[in-house]
């Protein structure tokens, strides 16, 4: 769970955000426009190209930026300029990485590192091995993402590149650190985190000086030095005012610090403003789930169930939006965010919260009216009860006679599709009977391949894949399986869900959502429909079965 996203992730939530505070901002922006007008009037491509990356600069971590790296791609595609297009490719990569599309960046860094190696471009190498680590983190790949960075240390500092690039210096300094922290090497971290703040104070614009103090403190806390923590935390703190994201992770830890040293009324406040960040910036999104999911716990912890309930209800929230809009982060981190234990708590407080409301409104709990109505509750509860038992008995019949499905199954499949394709009743469907037997070879394939747990599938798409047409495919479905396409792609993906929920132990440890994904369907909600509509039960019912069975072969 992401309970502990800050535990493993933490530093990723500020996606390497390695621009200084702007300085006079606005007008750098004015002087920009000006200098890339007078270049477009002089037909100067360098200084065209220029402006271009002043542009980026300023519009950093934008969609913008991105736009004006593939102007300087395009302008510079033909043109015999040094670095470039190179440079311009290795530009987008890292707008890329900044708005999350972490596979179309690397494959810019691809293109890019072909460019410097053909030029021998020592600088733009380590720029593109530096953001390949960063990828690495991204990925989880910590330990791999910690060899890269020291070797382009060692290199930077083997070469004299710190005295010649002190910013990519400080950069590679800044994520060894942090890949330090991740890796959990404390001492290290501690050590290079120091030098880190060092050189970055001799640096002209102070460059990277509050992530050092940011994530200096994070390797305080994790060292539960707590007091020396909060102290780089609150220093950090004061540049951060026009980074969201970077405030909202250090008020993060600084109310972890402060938690850790008992201080609960005085960190307490350093959520409420993550939240308070939130409503304004939505990037910050991942900062606030923490926010909301340590406020769930320190109001279960303090008995406030009104406070509780609020943080569980924009928990849920923001879970949604998650799993909406951050698909591209994969399916690792939407099984990290799914929180169905959540939902049972806020109905559970929802009625704990109906409850205190009729005490209040009625002093008189213990009147008559009160045990009439206890009465009538305990009447209904045991109709619930029958209702639930009667109701699990034709489950556990419907969950038996699966099983016996599935191992009649199994065995089928034993049988080559050759010795099926002869026993298939033919109808006069106007299609030759070589196509059919094609098309059914290759739909065998298909289905043991398990490509069917791709989304967005469509006839038209299966059809080219098959070599046939839309028509022929329909046909053949509903000729050879008795049900139209769509109906055909449900049966096989809760088909491979009930196998794989069999036969794989790790698999059965998925949320309703994650194994929705991963066979095929959109969202847990189509799939549980069609696995209820085909098999008689729910998934949440199947898998209990499943732990039930697993724990009486154990016993």
């Amino acid at each position: 769970m992401w309970s502990t996203f800050s535990q493993e992730n933490e530093f990723d939530k500020l996606k390497s955000d390695f621009i200084p505070l702007p300085k006079n901002s606005e007008q750098k922006l004015n002087d920009a426009k000006l200098y890339l007008e007078n270049a477009k009037r002089n037909n100067d491509l360098e200084k065209i190209v220029a402006g271009y990356e002043q542009f980026i600069t300023h519009y950093s971590h934008t969609k913008t930026a991105i736009s004006y790296a593939d102007s300087i791609i395009l302008l510079t595609k033909n043109a015999k300029l040094n670095d470039y297009p190179g440079k311009g490719y290795l530009l987008k990569g890292i707008q890329l990485y900044y708005n999350s599309k972490y596979n179309e960046a690397l494959d810019n860094f691809a293109i890019a590192n072909d460019f410097a190696i053909a030029a021998k471009d020592i600088a733009q190498q380590i720029s593109i091995k530096h953001y390949i680590g960063l990828l690495k983190n991204v990925s989880d790949e910590k330990e791999e993402a910690l060899t890269i960075f020291q070797e382009n240390l060692a290199f930077i500092t083997k070469n004299n590149q710190h005295q010649k690039d002190q910013q990519q210096y400080l950069k590679s300094l800044f994520a060894l650190a942090d890949s330090y922290n991740k890796n959990r090497l404390l001492d290290s971290a501690e050590v290079a985190h120091q030098r880190g703040i060092a050189a970055s104070l001799k640096h002209p614009d102070q460059y990277l000086y509050p992530w050092f103090l940011l994530s200096y403190g994070i390797t305080s806390y994790y060292k539960e030095d707590y007091a020396k923590g909060n102290d780089s935390l609150q220093k950090a703190a004061t540049f951060f005012k026009t980074n969201q994201k970077a405030l909202s992770s250090t008020y993060l830890y600084i109310y972890k610090c402060l938690n850790k040293q008992g201080k609960n009324a005085e960190s307490l406040p350093y959520l409420y403003k993550v939240d308070s960040i939130f409503q304004q910036h939505p990037k910050v999104i991942f900062q606030a789930r923490e926010a909301y999911e340590l406020l769930n716990i320190a109001h279960k912890t303090s008995g406030n169930d009104a406070a509780r309930l609020s943080a569980i209800e924009k928990l849920l929230d923001v879970d949604d939006m998650i799993s909406k809009d951050y698909q591209n982060l994969g399916k690792k981190i939407v099984t990290k965010y799914e929180t169905p234990l959540l939902i049972s708590e806020k109905e559970e407080l929802l009625s704990k919260k109906e409850e205190l409301i009729t005490k209040l409104e009625d002093s008189n709990f213990l009147s008559q009216k009160t045990i009439l109505v206890l009465i009538i509750l305990s009447v209904l509860l045991s109709g619930v009860i029958f209702y639930f038992y009667r109701r699990n008995a034709v489950y556990k019949k419907r969950f038996d006679a699966l099983m016996l499905e599935y191992e009649q199954k199994e065995k089928e499949k034993e049988i080559p599709i050759i010795e099926k394709i002869p026993t298939i009743k033919k109808a006069a469907v106007g299609i030759p009977q070589e196509i059919i037997d094609a098309v059914l070879i290759k739909l065998d394939k298909f289905e043991k391949t398990h490509k069917f747990t791709k989304r967005s599938y469509t006839l038209t798409k299966l059809a080219k894949e098959l070599d046939t047409n839309s028509t022929y495919l329909s046909k053949i479905i509903n000729m050879t399986k008795g049900m139209n396409f769509a109906k055909y792609m449900n049966e096989i993906r809760i088909d491979y869900a009930i196998t794989q929920l069999k036969e794989n132990k790790q698999f059965r440890s998925y949320t309703i959502k994650a194994i929705a994904i991963d066979v095929g369907f959109n969202n847990a909600q189509s799939f549980s429909v069609a696995f209820n509509k085909k098999t008689g039960i729910h998934p949440s019912y199947f898998l209990k079965q499943l732990e039930n069975q697993e724990l009486k072969e154990s016993a």
